[in-house]
């Protein structure tokens, strides 16, 4: 495994990829942390719908 630069597109590409393919996504565990401190400063307040799971 490398480490290299992506753009959130890339990653948002991936992550859809791997969701669409029934895979884990806790390989991205750190990417979707980071993913979701850029969305939580750059689009904050933007909505969203949601189906939460209990």
């Amino acid at each position: 495994m490398s480490k290299r630069t992506i753009t959130v597109a890339e990653l948002a590409d991936e992550l859809k990829t791997r969701l669409n393919n029934n895979q884990s996504v806790d390989c991205c565990k750190d990417e979707l942390m980071n993913l979701a401190a850029i969305a939580k400063d750059k689009i904050g307040t933007e909505m969203v719908e949601v189906h939460w799971k209990e």
